[in-house]
């Protein structure tokens, strides 16, 4: 039995966490289409990657799946090297020599080159944007203060209690489920909503870019490089601003379509392209990622990495999250407020082990930076209670070692045209690729609690 579902971008974190929890004990096979990267991590163990009419399979979940695509890459990228090297060699032997002495070895060649099978060169990623911000003015040390502060509308109150500092160059990421007060928090610290209570506080030489989740700011009467003028100086030129719209996709003709006649992607990179050429100091984005494809949200999070100026953001992508925030706050709908130093894995780690009574102190210093080998091991994080260790980290390590190299043999032998006709061979090589599964998630497990053990004695 088998099932198939595209992740909904609408979910908030609760729900697609009840999902991700949900299809951890689902002992069927399914199928997902999604951009949201954390749950790929968390609930897939093969990644089919669709490119130019071509389908590619990876064993593993997707930060495995961006590891192992890089290696293929790079072993492609040298064979294609090796084998323009090879043609141009004989190529040029051919020239020199068809209608001299060797012109049975000269022809002998030419016809391995027509019977050569060409490697292809490594197609570079789909053009996705230059999202790379310009320089801007520096605003003082405390960009925002609250305290005490509660909103919501006089009959109405959604949050309160909060209080934090935000700091140049750092970035808050808010979460909470739908209707808890996100986007009202983010109006009433601009001032578009007074707060009900407590304090919201703006520091010196603070400018501020605001990024709606609705897209409300963009004009659909304007055309594209109209809309871009309307934050541009008046000395920029025509040219000036169809080469920034360029890094954005728009290019050629493209500038002259209405704002109304854009898909919901074109428009997310269009109010991007007005925020950023803005110059501002300090981004207040609603959702930022919901209309961009995964290159798109790629680029951007590099971007926003490193921005120097300071970021609130509403976001459910909890990998875009972990790229850039380095506080959360977050509201559960309930009108409570919890703020917390960190990302939003360190975070949920934190929550995990509160509702467990497993006293855990917040990290004070946190890195904007991430790397594919830390969110891989964060996709292992979030498990259930660990039984004590029986055995050391080498004999662990070389049964996972193994159990992988199962796995990847299983995956291949699924992969074959010849397994597919053959429905009982089917049904037992899945049976083995569970059961191995299952064994290399304990052996993950048990490697995680040695290896906090052993770092903590």
């Amino acid at each position: 039995m088998s099932s198939s579902a595209k992740a909904d971008s609408s979910l908030d974190v609760s729900a697609v966490e009840w999902l991700e929890e949900f299809l951890g004990t689902y002992n069927s096979a399914y199928v997902i289409i999604s951009h949201d990267r954390y749950f790929l991590d968390r609930t897939s163990r093969r990644i089919i990657e669709l490119e130019m009419g071509r389908a590619s399979s990876y064993t593993g979940n997707y930060s495995a799946y961006l590891v192992e695509r890089e290696v293929r890459r790079e072993a492609q990228q040298r064979a294609f090297d090796n084998q323009q090297h090879l043609i141009a060699k004989t190529e040029e032997f051919i020239r020199r020599n068809i209608a001299g002495q060797k012109t049975k070895q000269a022809k002998s060649r030419r016809k391995m080159l027509e019977k050569l099978e060409r490697i292809e060169g490594v197609r570079s990623d789909q053009a996705s944007g230059d999202f790379r911000l310009r320089e801007i003015e520096r605003a003082g040390t405390q960009v925002l203060t609250v305290v005490d502060a509660a909103i919501g509308y006089p009959n109405k109150l959604l949050a309160r209690d909060i209080t934090f500092t935000l700091r140049r160059g750092e970035c808050l990421g808010i979460i909470g489920p739908n209707g808890s007060g996100k986007t009202t928090f983010i109006k009433t610290v601009l001032g578009k909503l007074p707060p009900l209570a407590g304090e919201m506080r703006w520091g010196t030489k603070v400018q501020i870019g605001y990024y709606a989740q609705q897209l409300e700011d963009l004009d659909d009467r304007n055309e594209i490089i109209m809309e871009l003028r309307r934050v541009a100086p008046s000395t920029a030129t025509a040219g000036e601003l169809r080469s920034f719209l360029a890094k954005f996709l728009f290019t050629g003709d493209d500038v002259y379509k209405h704002v109304r006649d854009l898909s919901g992607g074109e428009k997310g990179r269009l109010a991007l392209a007005k925020l950023i050429y803005s110059r501002v100091n300090v981004l207040v984005l609603d959702e930022p990622t919901n209309h961009l494809d995964i290159p798109s949200r790629e680029a951007l999070e590099e971007a926003l990495d490193a921005y120097q100026g300071t970021i609130i953001t509403i976001s459910h992508d909890r990998y875009f999250l972990d790229r850039v925030a380095t506080q959360i706050l977050a509201l559960d709908g309930t009108g409570r407020a919890e703020h917390y130093d960190g990302d939003y894995t360190e975070y949920h780690d934190w929550k995990s082990a509160q509702k467990r009574g497993v006293v855990q102190e917040e990290p004070v210093v946190v890195k904007r930076k991430e790397t594919v080998e830390r969110v891989a091991v964060k996709a292992t994080k979030h498990k259930g209670e660990k039984k004590p260790p029986a055995r050391d980290s080498q004999s662990i390590e070389a049964e996972i070692s193994e159990a992988e190299r199962r796995l990847a043999e299983l995956s291949h032998q699924l992969g074959q045209p010849e397994t597919a006709r053959n429905p009982e061979r089917l049904k037992t090589l899945n049976e083995d690729y569970q059961s191995t599964d299952a064994r290399l998630r304990e052996l993950y497990e048990e490697w995680e609690q040695v290896a906090s053990e052993t770092t903590h004695t």
